[in-house]
């Protein structure tokens, strides 16, 4: 009885199966190349087979893997290039803001990014310290063992001189018996080992030593270049800010105006309610990997805040003399405080927007989102997924505002609603 053929198939989307027996080792129709490679294969030892078969496998597997990948590279690159061009089109309307608003806009936003460079410059300086305190005492280590090592060493390279000069067959021609002469070669050989040994450590912390002495100075340049590089950032900050407070000055003889000011914030909520629109519509068609079965109103009035700070404002009550309602929660926080995501979701927005400053906009799925307003710094950019608690932003006065907080929002198919009923009691 012949060994029963098998036969190579796939399925796209599925993982491989078991190769199934009593089948030709032709594929139906398959090219005539085909065909002789799954003879090749029949003709393969059953351990052979097997192997082909897992290496097969695992090529469709990395093919599926590298198509997944592409898609979700894809997706991102769409979502972006969505974003892009809702971006210019509030550029396009900010010619008719006035040209402190726009002066406003561009200071905020050179001051987000000197902030952002100046907490990196200060974390990596802070890496850069700490990692120069343990260089400089393994450097301390090392030299006291080498130290300690050196006359050992010494003794050792004496002994190898004089082993040299006095060479082993003046052990073997000295006359004295086998027994005595086999023990004194084995001790011979002991020390040779240990103090091989000894003196091969004593190279590897020499080499150490030195690539450690490298490594702080290298690491003593980079702090220098850093700290210039703070100095120049802090300078420009000061001058951003400065020029900030001069704009603010000039905004506030605006705001004297009743009408106009009542007309610029109502046009800043239509602009941020047609952003959310636009963001919907397009976002729609796209898929942002949230669960299939998702429902939102599973964490409704369990979400945590987004930091730790006084509510000063709530949701549908007035904010000034304009008649004018909010439609989310001001939360009175210090400068720098850390912004944090209530929920899992993607970025869909991070940027400067007229009366909200600098604003980071989440997607959660279901039709909600969660909007964090006049930030000083935005730590996340369009695409990237965060989880609940993940740091978003710190907290600023950034939109024209001079006392520094929170402006948080929550919406649900494009309409405020009142955060109260989706955050935690507290």
């Amino acid at each position: 009885m012949s060994e029963p053929h098998s036969r190579l198939y796939f399925k796209h989307g599925t993982a491989c199966g078991s190769l199934p027996p009593d089948t030709s080792p032709y594929m139906d129709g398959a090219h005539p190349n085909l065909n002789e490679f799954a003879v090749s294969v029949f003709q393969l030892t059953a351990f052979q087979r097997t192997l082909v078969w897992l290496i097969l496998c695992s090529m469709v597997n990395i093919s599926f893997a590298e198509d997944e990948l592409t898609l979700r590279e894809r997706d991102l690159k769409q979502l972006q290039s969505q974003i892009g061009d809702l971006q210019q089109q509030l550029g396009r309307n900010r010619a008719e803001v006035s040209e402190q608003r726009q002066a406003l806009e561009e200071t905020e936003r050179r001051l987000g990014q000197l902030n952002r460079q100046l907490n990196d410059l200060a974390q990596r300086l802070s890496q850069a310290v700490s990692r120069r305190t343990d260089l400089e005492a393994e450097q301390a280590r090392l030299e006291q063992q080498l130290e300690g090592q050196r006359d050992a060493i010494a003794g050792i390279l004496r002994l190898a001189y004089k082993q040299n000069n006095q060479p082993l067959i003046k052990l073997l021609l000295s006359g004295e018996r086998p027994e005595d002469l086999a023990r004194q070669m084995q001790y011979f050989a002991i020390l040779n080992r240990q103090q091989n040994d000894q003196l091969q450590q004593w190279i590897e912390q020499s080499n150490r030593l030195a690539e450690v002495i490298r490594e702080q100075t290298r690491l003593t340049e980079q702090l220098s270049r850093d700290r210039d590089e703070l100095a120049k950032a802090q300078t420009e900050a000061a001058t951003q800010k400065n020029r900030r407070a001069q704009i603010l000055v000039n905004l506030q003889s605006e705001a004297a105006q009743t009408e106009q000011s009542l007309e610029r914030k109502q046009d800043e909520q239509a602009q941020l309610a047609q952003l959310i629109e636009r963001m919907q519509a397009e976002l729609t068609d796209m898929n942002l990997d949230f669960p299939a079965d998702i429902d939102m109103a599973d964490v409704r009035g369990g979400l945590p805040w987004p930091l730790d700070g006084a509510l000063r404002a709530r949701y549908d009550t007035a904010q000034d003399s304009s008649g004018l309602k909010w439609q989310g929660w001001w939360l009175a926080a210090a400068t720098g405080t850390d912004v944090r995501a209530v929920h899992h979701g993607r970025v869909v927005f991070s940027d400067w927007l007229n009366g909200f400053g600098l604003l980071v906009i989440l997607d959660h799925g279901d039709g909600l989102m969660t909007l964090y307003g006049r930030n000083q710094t935005l730590l996340r950019t369009v695409g990237e997924w965060v989880k609940a608690g993940d740091t978003l932003a710190e907290v600023g006065a950034s939109g024209g505002f001079d006392e520094s907080g929170l402006y948080f929002e929550v919406r649900r198919n494009g309409r405020p609603e009142n955060p109260a009923n989706w955050l935690e009691n507290r």
